[in-house]
């Protein structure tokens, strides 16, 4: 077996410390260190790397944040000789968090022994896509891609004045200036294997193989990325007092407990979104617009090392 570890060039990871416990965890194992250069570099590398040594199983180690897991989960989809392995450092570390979290994660020595499983991804087909896009984490739309898109928007090109002085960062002004004033009344309809879910109008929509997102929101409680299907969730349009009763539920993930009327919950193989006008998507942070979407499942794509 080959090792090759991935580390997020742009994030300051790759320290001394780091790089002498790399060197003491693969002491005597064949293994390469490869620092990310920009967004999406590490996908086309892989995929490469994988056609160059297709006679060897390569378990690939995702040193970073959930942006970084994602990638690499792309560059590696479809790969029979591949295997992820995740070393979460980054802010949210959302999708470890339904394996139990980061301590059993952050240790090379277990990921080298762990067993890997395969998990399902999910693949987004739409307007604007020229390549395969797999999610291994939530793919979100509505009120929070929203956040998301305009947040990024401020991070880029600047805060107004008022923002700066309150000490609002990009995606908290996103939040209270965008979302809050224009976020609620999505004109999305979604589908799920053929269901309409709901009519004109919707808040916010999940479609998941993990069960967290944002860092704190466990959106997707009842999830399992080996089941073959995408757990879809979508909260209708609703009041302020209404969002304001349910984030706290949201939040915690208790949202499915019982039946609400604000919220449909479906598992499907194949979800279709559509507007009459370009809406951002969230890809396990990575965004994208259009206005027409397909989500299907592809189980089995991937192999998790998952450690005990």
């Amino acid at each position: 077996m080959k090792h090759l570890i991935v580390v997020n060039g742009n994030a300051g990871h790759f320290t001394p410390e780091f790089e002498s416990n790399i060197e003491e965890a693969f002491k005597g194992l064949e293994h390469e260190v490869y620092k990310t250069t920009g967004p999406r570099s590490v996908i086309p590398f892989l995929k490469e790397y994988l056609k160059k040594h297709e006679k060897d199983t390569v378990r690939v180690y995702a040193c970073g944040g959930d942006g970084t897991i994602h990638e690499v989960a792309n560059g590696l989809a479809g790969a029979k000789n591949a295997e992820l392995a995740i070393y979460p450092i980054g802010t949210g570390n959302d999708f470890v968090k339904i394996y139990g979290g980061l301590e059993k994660f952050q240790d090379f020595k277990k990921l080298i022994e762990a067993e890997a499983r395969p998990i399902d991804l999910s693949k987004l087909e739409g307007e604007g896509i020229k390549e395969d896009l797999y999610s291994i984490n939530v793919i979100n739309f509505g009120f929070d891609a929203i956040v998301g898109a305009m947040g990024n928007f401020y991070k880029e090109n600047g805060l107004p004045e008022k923002a700066k002085k309150k000490g609002l960062d990009p995606y908290e002004y996103a939040l209270k200036n965008d979302a809050m004033k224009h976020g609620r009344f999505n004109n999305i309809e979604v589908w799920a294997d053929g269901e309409k879910l709901n009519e004109k109008q919707m808040l916010l929509a999940t479609l998941a193989q993990g069960q967290f997102v944002g860092g704190k929101f466990k959106c997707a409680p009842k999830s399992d990325n080996t089941d073959g299907l995408i757990d879809v969730c979508v909260l209708k349009t609703m009041t302020f007092l209404g969002l304001g009763m349910i984030i706290g539920t949201y939040t915690k993930g208790k949202h499915l407990d019982r039946k609400r009327s604000k919220i449909v919950y479906r598992r499907a193989k194949e979800i279709k979104m559509a507007g009459p006008r370009e809406f951002d998507v969230c890809v396990d942070g990575e965004m994208f617009k259009g206005n027409n979407f397909t989500v299907k499942v592809v189980p089995g794509a991937i192999k998790l090392a998952i450690p005990e």
